[in-house]
């Protein structure tokens, strides 16, 4: 049985892990080795590409799987739907506490509307005394996408996926807020209208004391395994396009920022990243296996609010 981890990103137990004495995360050598070309403060290339290339891209995917492509029989729409609401609430559902692993990311425009969380997309929750933002699937421009609404709140959804090598990720989003008083860097401002995260697998025997401490405290506190590193693209207020951030919280999270501002608000906007030359410059090391993408709009810092919308992500 593959092992069960939880999201290190954006989690309360690596705020409450640090609060606890753990102290500043260390960097590992072959990140220390890179750390002038890659790591925080570096530039990854830009992304924005045609949106009409992508929409082609979708229905040629489509095309190419039927909509319920990569989830397993057993776990007909329904039922996944049912256990993303139980998990939400936090009720005891054996689905729910084991969730399928997925060959592929549903899509959302494959979806029907109005019925809440995506099928296929687990809810996990941030810390149980933060409030949740509302995510529901709403029919935009002529197509089905995810409404996210974040009111001093932070909650996700992801798909644990069967470990595959990193590819091409693509996605389409957009936002009506920026949060103007966020900032990546700092942890009392580490918010952000919109973000996607692969959780990547790795040699956990690599990382440093520090590092392998937080894990196994992790662990013994959740019940799940750490992923050995996560990269994260988010919407940035103040950092320009293409910098690499470090989470505040820990080594193990790195951030790209790939749209910033208010310059593109209100406007689809459409990318192409490259995870394996991605993770090279956040990390300056080369990435093992993705284990699972999701999503999240946060508020919870700044205490502010943010409507966005996720359109269809797919990895290629």
């Amino acid at each position: 049985m593959a092992a069960r981890f939880c999201l290190p990103a954006l989690t309360g137990v690596v705020g409450a892990l640090i609060l606890a004495g753990c102290g500043t995360l260390g960097t590992a050598p072959a990140e220390q080795a890179a750390a002038v070309e890659s790591g925080p403060g570096a530039i990854a290339a830009l992304s924005s590409t045609d949106c009409g290339r992508f929409a082609a891209h979708i229905e040629a995917l489509k095309q190419a799987n039927p909509p319920e492509a990569g989830i397993p029989a057993d776990r007909p729409p329904e039922k996944l739907m049912a256990a993303n609401a139980a998990g939400a609430e936090g009720e005891s559902l054996t689905d729910a506490a084991e969730p399928p692993l997925l060959a592929r990311l549903p899509l959302f425009s494959a979806a029907p509307a109005g019925r809440g969380e995506p099928p296929g997309w687990q809810p996990w929750t941030v810390n149980r005394n933060k409030i949740p933002t509302r995510y529901a699937l709403t029919e935009v421009d002529q197509r089905v996408v995810l409404h996210a609404e974040a009111d001093s709140s932070a909650s996700g959804l992801y798909v644990p996926l069967t470990s595959r090598d990193p590819g091409v990720l693509n996605w389409t989003w957009k936002t009506r807020d920026v949060i103007r008083t966020a900032d990546n860097s700092q942890a009392p401002r580490e918010d952000s209208p919109l973000r996607i995260f692969v959780a990547f697998d790795g040699d956990k025997g690599s990382l440093s004391l520090k590092d392998q401490l937080m894990y196994e405290m992790a662990r013994l506190t959740t019940g799940r395994e750490m992923p050995y590193a996560t990269l994260m693209y988010v919407w940035g207020s103040r950092k320009p396009e293409g910098t690499v951030v470090s989470n505040p919280h820990t080594e193990r999270v790195r951030m790209i920022v790939v749209d910033s501002g208010t310059a593109h608000t209100n406007e689809w906007r459409c990318h192409r990243r490259d995870l394996r030359e991605d993770y090279r410059k956040a990390f300056g090391t080369d990435p093992g296996k993705v284990l699972a993408i999701g999503i999240m709009t946060d508020t919870d810092n700044t205490k502010s609010h943010a409507e966005s919308w996720y359109g269809d992500i797919a990895l290629e």
